[in-house]
């Protein structure tokens, strides 16, 4: 479903952003024409697609949310953005270092080291530990749904999740904005952009500072604000692009850490009093939450445009660092953690009408080649009270691996009205290991590599019925590489696991209307030699294949302007994700045809959306409610968080030019409900509580 707004929502929103903000970064901001009358809108770009294939041509499900939804949703981290996008769900195991995301059963609940969306920043991939991370200088965000490996080849299973920055160009822009919240939260943000030698060159800065307390109490630690975190980022563009030249030059570098205490649990059958598990006869030194990941990326593209082709390239590097720790019971893990990541890629494809290539033609294709190289080190270090201190397993290891792709994507336009798309991708995956440690007394050490050829195909077909009706069908591949993991607890554990691979069949139905915007889409995925952790030595996790798993559902968006002042909108989801074959009894026994973990059996979102004109001010109003269907922590299916309803509301007002006030309110009803759990043997069962209640305020100007 389109998300962006359409021309009779534009009637008022060109008065409504007298206001400016979204203007100035959107650039979908169209002034009124006269009475009655308004400019129809561009078509927008899927960048996502790699080409310039704008969303009413892609043979598949999509959604797109601007800068003005996210603003006005109070949406600032990937991690809120089940906000935006109803097909979404999004919880937090350990929060912001393992973000769980489902999106057609397809669950990083199985793998925490990689998300069911690969996440893309303006063309250049994230490393999976930082899926969730601060939105900056956003102009809109992508969601493409459904295995997307041929364009985007390993770990993109669910979808792509593509953010999409301001372009800086010879418009100066600047946006500063601030707010408080419930429990002495605060947000500070400030953009600016414009040219730095005008008609050459251009630059934009942004940064970030957000602080979000818990709400999770301890009597032992002294704190009732636990499971919060603080964000600090920031990044820096530069644009090269002469005046009627046919090339441009792009160089950016971002830092973003995020530090907080959200490692905090519960006991499972008790999240409702919102209180920490911490033993009280911990040492004082154990009593000690903390996680902290700082990313740092630095990325330089370029492009030429010659008759209907675009060359692009990009080439980025990043760079992250992890420490963690905290108590869970009479335990006390700690880990560090380097990840490293290198990647280029080239590019050709055809460009649109929009990109200024030709309106029409009888084919549009990209290809492209991909190289990507990821180090990661970890040291783990597990300690234990007897009641005195004793170090059970101290692990470390060096992992490298390297991705080598080639691919092609191409799509035929039959007629006006008919087009098929097919395309295929080769991958050269190799990972290595090396790895050490001392397991109660016994040292074990090992090396280990391994390689494999990936083939991936997509084929879909679109046929537009009637200039609103469009329907297709779409299948499609994706894959998980092999690999080893991270600091075993002893050699059977550092044993590799194998390729998983996934095809999905999805057939949908789009309708663009004035009023109305509505979409469906059915589809299956299939998914074979499934990674699950299971438990090791001393319960310590690894991942390895255990079987095959099958989803299969339903899901929908509609919007409709049910006047000029008021949008009314649905979406949501229906899904059944069971596992069809389960071998490994270390992680599940008996656990065939259970439902996979993480994946809830429904969802809904109602919204309503208003554009109010009070005299010549604005208010902005808005309520949505969450409805999300109940599902299981764990794939023995014992750990079950049932259905549950959130409401969010805000109100946006804009009192004078240049100026929005926002109050908000998430979690309105103070809705209890668990975000994860697990089983830790006979120690008990844990969980990780969502926060309450948080009300706030927020001033922007923007110029």
């Amino acid at each position: 479903m389109t998300r962006f707004t359409f021309r009779s929502r534009l009637r008022l929103l060109g008065l409504a952003l007298a206001s400016a903000h979204a203007a100035a970064w959107t650039g979908t901001v169209h002034a009124q024409q006269g009475e009655g009358e308004t400019q129809a809108l561009a078509p927008v770009v899927v960048s996502a697609s790699k080409r310039g294939e704008t969303l009413e041509q892609l043979n598949g499900a999509a959604s797109i949310v601007d800068r003005l939804e996210l603003d006005d949703a109070q949406i600032s981290s990937t991690l809120e953005l089940h906000r935006a996008f109803p097909e979404l769900y999004m919880a937090h195991s350990a929060a912001f270092l393992f973000p769980i995301i489902t999106i057609r059963g397809v669950t990083s609940a199985q793998d925490f080291y990689n998300p069911a969306l690969t996440v893309y920043v303006d063309g250049v991939p994230q490393l999976p530990i930082v899926a969730a991370q601060s939105l900056l200088g956003v102009q809109q965000v992508e969601l493409l749904k459904g295995p997307q490996g041929t364009l985007y080849g390993k770990s993109a299973q669910g979808g792509v999740l593509n953010i999409v920055s301001h372009k800086p160009d010879g418009t100066p822009q600047f946006v500063a904005r601030a707010g408080v919240s419930s429990r002495d939260g605060y947000q500070l943000q400030a953009e600016g952009a414009g040219p730095l030698i005008q008609d050459l060159l251009y630059g934009s800065v942004s940064l970030l500072a957000n602080d979000v307390n818990g709400d999770v109490r301890s009597d032992v630690i002294g704190s009732d604000e636990l499971g919060g975190v603080r964000s600090r980022a920031g990044n820096v563009k530069l644009r090269l692009a002469p005046t009627g030249s046919p090339w441009e030059l792009g160089l950016s570098a971002g830092r973003d850490c995020a530090t907080g205490d959200q490692d905090v649990y519960t006991l499972f059958d008790d999240y409702t009093s919102r209180r920490a598990h911490v033993l009280p006869n911990l040492p004082e030194t154990w009593q000690d939450y903390h996680q902290r990941r700082c990313a740092n990326s630095i990325a330089a593209s370029g492009q030429y445009d010659f008759d209907v082709w675009r060359l692009s390239a990009v080439a980025s590097t990043q760079r992250v660092h992890i420490t963690r720790r905290f108590p869970l019971d009479a335990y006390f893990p700690q880990f560090s953690e380097h990840w490293k990541q290198n990647t280029q890629e080239v590019r050709l494809s055809t460009r649109s009408a929009e990109q200024g290539g030709l309106p029409s033609r009888a084919w549009d294709a990209v290809f492209g080649l991909y190289r990507q190289e990821v180090e990661v080190s970890r040291g783990y270090q597990f300690d234990m009270v007897l009641p005195g201190l004793f170090r059970i397993m101290d692990s470390a290891s060096d992992n490298r691996s390297e991705s080598l792709a080639a691919y092609g994507d191409v799509t035929w336009h039959l007629t006006p009205r008919a087009d098929l798309t097919t395309g295929l991708r080769f991958t050269r995956d190799e990972a290595k290991t090396t790895f050490r440690g001392d397991m109660m007394g016994s040292a074990f050490q090992g090396r280990a590599s391994s390689n494999q050829n990936t083939w991936l195909g997509h084929v879909a077909a679109g046929y537009r019925f009637t200039p609103q009706w469009r329907g297709y069908v779409n299948v499609a591949q994706g894959y998980k590489p092999l690999g080893y993991n991270l600091a075993p607890s002893s050699v059977d554990d550092a044993y590799g696991y194998g390729r998983e691979r996934s095809i999905s069949y999805e057939a949908g139905l789009r309708y663009s209307g004035d009023a109305v915007r509505a979409s469906v889409a059915v589809y299956r995925v299939d998914t074979k030699d499934v990674q699950l952790y299971g438990d090791g030595d001393m319960g310590n996790q690894t991942l390895r294949n255990v079987g095959d798993t099958r989803s299969v559902g339903i899901e929908f968006n509609a919007e409709w302007d049910l006047t000029r002042q008021w949008t009314l909108s649905a979406g949501g989801f229906v899904n059944d994700a069971t596992f069809r074959r389960f071998e490994d009894s270390s992680a599940c026994t008996g656990c065939k045809d259970n439902d996979v973990p993480m994946a809830p059996s429904h969802g809904l979102t109602l919204a309503a959306r208003g554009k109010v004109m009070i005299g010549d001010k604005l208010l902005r109003p808005q309520l949505s409610v969450r409805r999300t269907g109940s599902h299981y922590f764990d794939s023995s299916n014992t750990l079950r968080q049932d259905a549950y309803t959130v409401v969010d509301a805000a109100v946006a007002w804009s009192p004078v030019r240049n100026w929005d006030f926002t109050v908000y309110a998430h979690n309105l009803s103070d809705e209890d409900y668990r975000t994860y759990g697990f089983s830790y043997g006979a120690t008990g069962n844990f969980a990780q509580v969502a926060p309450g209640r948080t009300l706030g305020v927020t001033a922007t100007y923007a110029y």
